[in-house]
C-alpha cells in the first residue's frame, strides 16, 4: 500500500515536471500548530499539487451509545489536490499566493502505532483512511495560513472497516519566500 502511493506520487511528479505556467507553487513548506505537523506541497500541474504531511491526528471513535474513545496518533498523509477557482479569484482581484484557493482531491492517511495520548487503541499493521475530499486554504501576509477540509472514505483498523467521515483543520505558517515558481 505505502509503496504504491510513493510510486504513484513519483510518477505524477515526473509526468508533470515540464509544466511551467502553473498557478500553484512549485514547492511549499508549512507548519501546522493546531494539530502539530509539517506539510510539504509540490506543484505537479497547472492547478494540481501533491501534499505530504507528518503530524499528530485526533481520532474520535463512536462505537456504541456509551463507548466513545479518542486518541492523538502520529500519522503520514499523502494527498492529491486539484485547485479549481484560481481564475475566479484573480478576476475578483483576490490573492492566489501560496495556493490560496478551494480544491477537491483524494487523501490517504496512515496512522502509526498506538495513541500518544488518549484511550483509543487501533494498533495494527493496516490503520488507514482513503477517500475524496473538498477543502480550502488561505494564506495571508507574513505567511499565516489556515485550511479546512472534509470528506468521506474507507477506513480499516483493528476495530473494523467501512465508510467514515474525515475532517482536517490547519492553522500555521508557510515557511520561506512566497511564489517560488
Amino acid at each position: 500500500m505505502k509503496s504504491s502511493l510513493v510510486l504513484i506520487s513519483l510518477l505524477l511528479i515526473s509526468l508533470a515536471s515540464a509544466q511551467s505556467d502553473k498557478n500553484v507553487e512549485n514547492h511549499q513548506f508549512k507548519i501546522n500548530f493546531l494539530f502539530p505537523g509539517i506539510i510539504y506541497e509540490v506543484g505537479i500541474q497547472k492547478n494540481s499539487t501533491l501534499k505530504f504531511k507528518l503530524g499528530a491526528a485526533f481520532v474520535l471513535g463512536l462505537h456504541s451509545e456509551s463507548d466513545v474513545d479518542f486518541g492523538f496518533f502520529p500519522f503520514v498523509e499523502t494527498q492529491y489536490r486539484r485547485y479549481y477557482n484560481f481564475n475566479r479569484r484573480l478576476k475578483k482581484g483576490k490573492n492566489i499566493e501560496s495556493n490560496t484557493a478551494n480544491y477537491v482531491g483524494l487523501t490517504t492517511v496512515y496512522t502509526i502505532g498506538n495513541a500518544v495520548l488518549g484511550d483509543y487503541n487501533i494498533a495494527n499493521s493496516n490503520n488507514f483512511f482513503v477517500g475524496p475530499i473538498y477543502g480550502l486554504q488561505r494564506t495571508y501576509k507574513r505567511g499565516f495560513n489556515f485550511g479546512i477540509e472534509f470528506g468521506a472514505g474507507y477506513f480499516n483498523n483493528n476495530r473494523g472497516q467501512g465508510l467514515n467521515i474525515g475532517a482536517d483543520f490547519t492553522i500555521g505558517w508557510v515557511l520561506g519566500k512566497n511564489r517560488n515558481r
